[in-house]
Formats: structure tokens, sequence, C-alpha cells
């Protein structure tokens, strides 16, 4: 081999190692499943649990059964403290239900932790669900589903736990300080509740909070709802096709200190923030286009502010024509 040759040779690898380096260190989606049991109402629960999280294994296409995405499974989470956000799911959904969402936000330095609520379809149950009697919210107090708001609280409790613990793999991985909710429909209603619309669900340690078409009537037309209110930065995502919800989530809105945000997506109904949005496509072609690319980009541009405390992004700041509407109250 000449000395010409191996130079060329030499500078290449030279200029590929960093190149490599950089790969390495890019932020992929880490996926794990667990389980999460406690004690509440005088009763044993044992919840399915899913999470996504930052790390640097390089993720591959990955099967969820039937959704595709990209993931690393039972990877490494990146060595620093990471903000987390809980999600809950809707009525009769699952932890899995938004794929295309919590999968991105993990890729943007976000934990996400959710589970599989009692009224999940792919849970066990011994005895007809109650009906959730939607029609009627002024009759709804903090004891409907409050077993949700128990679930959530555990599983806080249970990832804070593991935050401490030397040899668990979540160890010192949480900042403690940048803990969010996000809900989806029933879930909404879960995680509104537990930053202030219940005062008996309030948990001081959720900063921020996001509230994806959530069923908000109680909060508004329930005499037992919150007298303190909710105080924490909130962003309500809603659809100009989701007629059962997005239209009564302004007095809601109305009523909110700022910082707060509503935005109505164009010719969305209300599984515009489930898997039903990437049908066909895998989860990162999904949130390359439409209404997907809006809800991944204004979710984590509300979390990157109010919950990593880094500047607004211009996304929060100025009106957008891809949206049917944008209300916003910064301060």
């Amino acid at each position: 081999m000449t000395r010409s040759l191996v130079g060329t040779l030499g500078l290449f690898v030279a200029l590929c190692l960093p190149l490599a380096a950089r790969a390495a260190d890019e932020i992929h989606a880490g996926f794990r499943k667990t389980t999460l049991e406690y004690q509440a109402g005088g009763e044993e629960r044992k919840r399915n649990v899913q999470l996504w999280y930052p790390t640097t294994t390089v993720a591959e296409r990955y099967s969820y059964h039937p959704q595709i995405g990209l993931a690393a499974p039972e990877a490494a989470v990146l060595d620093r403290p990471n903000p987390l956000i809980l999600f809950s799911h809707g009525y009769l959904g699952v932890a899995d239900q938004t794929i295309f969402l919590t999968e991105e936000l993990a890729r943007r330095g976000y934990i996400v932790a959710g589970l599989n609520h009692a009224d999940s379809l792919f849970e066990r149950r011994e005895k007809p669900l109650p009906p959730p009697n939607f029609g009627r919210p002024e009759t709804w107090d903090d004891a409907k589903y409050r077993d949700r708001k128990e679930d959530l609280v555990a599983l806080l409790d249970h990832l804070l736990k593991l935050n401490d613990e030397k040899d668990s793999w979540l160890f010192h991985r949480i900042d403690p300080k940048q803990i969010g909710a996000l809900g989806h429909s029933l879930g909404g209603y879960t995680v509104l509740g537990l930053v202030g619309g219940w005062d008996s669900w309030r948990d001081e340690r959720i900063k921020a909070c996001v509230a994806l078409s959530p069923y908000s009537l109680p909060f508004v037309r329930s005499p037992k709802a919150s007298e303190k209110g909710i105080r924490v930065p909130v962003m309500f995502q809603g659809g100009t096709l989701d007629f059962g919800i997005t239209p009564f989530i302004g007095p809601l809105y109305e009523k909110l200190p700022a910082p707060k945000y509503f935005l109505t997506l164009k010719s969305e109904t209300h599984f515009g923030w489930t898997n039903f949005a990437s049908l066909g496509q895998t989860t990162t072609e999904c949130i390359k286009k439409g209404n997907p690319e809006l809800i991944t980009n204004y979710t984590a541009a509300f979390f990157d502010c109010h919950l990593r405390g880094q500047p607004a992004a211009e996304l929060l700041t100025k009106d957008n024509e891809r949206l049917q509407s944008f209300h916003r109250l910064e301060r």
C-alpha cells in the first residue's frame, strides 16, 4: 500500500470518527414496559406501565403491535436529570394510544410515563364499568374517576423512589423539579384535576399541563369544582371536528390565569391525538406533516418553555395559518 493511499485512508478515518461520535451522541427514544403495584381504597392494584425516554442507544424499527415506531427497547436512560411527563389515556384507552407523540417527546429529551387505568379495554375487570355520565358534568365531584388520580400519584411516587435508588435503572435520571402532565379526553380531565381542577387532587409537584381534547366541563359546571383553581401553565388542544369536546373548552380556558394557550386544529376529530393519526405510517413519518406535526411541535414547545424554563419558541408567540385558531395569554 502506498504512502499516499495510507494518508488518504487516514484522513478518511479522521473525518469519519467525529461524525460517528456525533451520531452516537444523538438522542433516540428508549422504550420499556413494567408494572406498578400499590394500595389505595383498601385494595391492591396492579397497573401495566409503559415508558418512553431519551437514550443514546441507536433506535431501530420497532413494532408496538400494530403501530410501527422507532425505539430502543430496554436501553439505558440518558445520563442526566431529565424532565418527566405523566401521561393519562382517554376513556377505554391504553397507555400507548398516542405513540407518535410520546415517542417523539422522548427524542426531545423527556421521560414519558403512562399506565393503563382501570377503565382501559386492555385491563381485566370482575364487574362492568359504571357509565361515565359525560352528559351531566354538574353532578361530578372529586370522587369521579378518583382511581385515575391515585394511579398517576402512585406512578409518580414510584418513579421518584427509583430516582433515589442507587441500583435503579432510573437513578438520578429524573429532575424532580421538572414534572409535567399530559392527557387525552378523560385523561385530560385527569391531569386537569391533578393540577388543581379538584382541590383534593392537587399535586404541587406537577408544574405544567397539556390537555388534548380534554373533558373539562366538570371544572366549570360542577359546584364542587376547585375554589383555588388551576394555577400552573396549561395548554389546551382541540379540533374543528371534535364536536363533543372542543366547543366546551373555552369556559375553562377563560377562567385560568396566564400563561395559558388554546389551539384548535383544522379538520381534526376527537381521535386525532391517538394512534389513528398514524395509521399506515410509522411514528416518525406521521409527525413530519399535518396535524400530528403541529400536535408534536406545540406540545414540545410548551413543555420546553414551562417545564424546562427555556425561552418561549416563536411557535408559542405568533399566530399560525395552519391552525384554525390560537388563543394565548403569556403574562
